[in-house]
């Protein structure tokens, strides 16, 4: 029977700052809310299993589709599913297919594809979301070896290449950008507007650096707040002080703090100059402190950006210095490009095997020194106890692998009707 080409129903869409404007990136949801969100909703047709992954600077969906379907019904389907979907499908995402999906998948997972490049906690993400997406009830058999795959390959690639030697985070390009202007360094207390998990991550690079205050803004209170940013707080709740955005506007306390961060999901800008001006007066924020706006869309409000321009440090301006690194680290970008067409072939002859059981199996026991039926034979007339049996069984699976490994070209030649190899 012929092959379907390996991963031919999967299809993946990114929309990140790499290859789209920061505004195309505005208006989704992060993870945690979207799963919520849609907490006991079934995938319609032809939608067979789906991913949705959300970043600060990217918004990835890892789609299955029965096969043969149609591209239209595909984008109907996932349209239906959720307006987040409609409204990425307007923007435009990149679109793939086939093999490079999971080489997509891999170089997202090994921080390739990251605005720092080589970090590490994309991995965790990754991880974070395929769990959200198996309690919805989204994973397939074959969405698992996908992302299983995936996993693996990155963990190979940072322990291989050296993409993960002296790996930067989004927070250190702000750091180097605090330095280089000349700046005062990120200090003992830290204004934070927004409790997203953007802002679990900067409070915790800037208690490695020594803080131990925290301001903590947010609209209102009473709202729940991402678990990471809870747990943090539940953690260490002497460091963090929360009021309200009305209250830091209205009557902003004596903090002074080193460093303001906005990382919020507010779709409009929510420091104005004049919230600046007022902070500094009342020595909530030191004069001559950065300004540092990680939201998307932007926080602060372009007439402040523009007056504090000399300290003032957003995601485009770290897209910028972020291109300058990545070009210094191209070596090990490109040590990483065996590693994943590897795993693709890697792929394809699992996908092969599983769907061509017997026919590889009986090449592999033709190859290996006795067949499975012998080896048993052996043993029970050895009268060997269970351990012994299964030691013996391990040995001849190890001895099947071997032969898979020396035989791929003649396996691949018995399939019968073949399958395109992978590019």
């Amino acid at each position: 029977m012929p092959q379907t080409a390996i991963l031919g129903n999967f299809r993946a869409y990114s929309l990140s700052i790499a290859t789209h404007a920061l505004s195309d990136l505005s208006d989704f949801p992060d993870s945690r809310a979207f799963y919520t969100t849609m907490a006991g909703t079934p995938l319609p047709a032809p939608l067979s299993s789906l991913l949705y992954m959300a970043t600060c600077n990217r918004i990835e969906v890892y789609a299955e589709f029965e096969e043969s379907s149609a591209d239209a019904l595909r984008d109907a389907a996932l349209s239906a599913l959720s307006p987040v979907f409609a409204n990425m499908l307007r923007r435009e995402p990149r679109l793939l297919g086939g093999p490079a999906v999971l080489e997509h998948m891999i170089a997202v997972a090994s921080g390739l594809k990251s605005l720092a490049l080589g970090e590490t906690q994309i991995a965790g993400q990754l991880k974070r979301d395929i769990a959200y997406a198996e309690k919805a009830g989204w994973i397939s058999g074959s969405m698992a070896t996908l992302t299983r795959k995936a996993l693996e390959t990155q963990k190979k690639i940072r322990t291989t290449t050296g993409i993960s030697e002296n790996w930067y985070s989004l927070m250190s390009l702000v750091e180097a950008q605090i330095a280089d202007r000349g700046l005062n360094p990120i200090g003992e207390a830290v204004i934070l507007v927004g409790a997203s998990e953007m802002s679990a991550k900067v409070a915790r690079f800037a208690m490695r650096r020594g803080a131990s205050r925290f301001l903590l803004v947010r609209r209102e209170l009473g709202r729940a707040m991402n678990a990471e940013m809870r747990a943090l707080i539940e953690a260490e709740p002497q460091k963090f002080r929360e009021i309200t955005l009305a209250e830091l506007q209205k009557s902003p306390p004596e903090f002074a703090a080193g460093t303001l961060v906005l990382a919020s999901s507010a779709a409009e800008p929510v420091i104005l100059e004049q919230d600046i001006e007022r902070l500094e007066a009342a020595r909530t924020l030191l004069a001559g402190a950065p300004l540092v706006d990680l939201s998307l869309p932007a926080n602060l409000a372009p007439e402040a950006a523009r007056r504090y321009a000399a300290r003032s440090i957003s995601l485009k301006t770290l897209q910028e210095i972020s291109e300058v690194a990545r070009g210094e680290r191209a070596a090990s970008a490109r040590a990483a490009e065996p590693i994943i067409r590897r795993a693709v072939y890697q792929l394809w002859l699992d996908l092969l095997y599983r769907e061509n059981a017997d026919v590889v199996q009986s090449y592999l026991e033709s190859k290996t020194t006795q067949t499975q039926t012998e080896w048993h034979k052996l043993a029970n007339e050895a009268a060997l106890n269970e351990k012994q049996k299964r030691i013996m069984y391990d040995f001849l699976k190890k001895e099947q692998r071997r032969a898979l490994a020396s035989h791929r070209e003649m396996i691949l030649d018995l399939i019968a009707g073949g399958a395109e190899r992978p590019a």
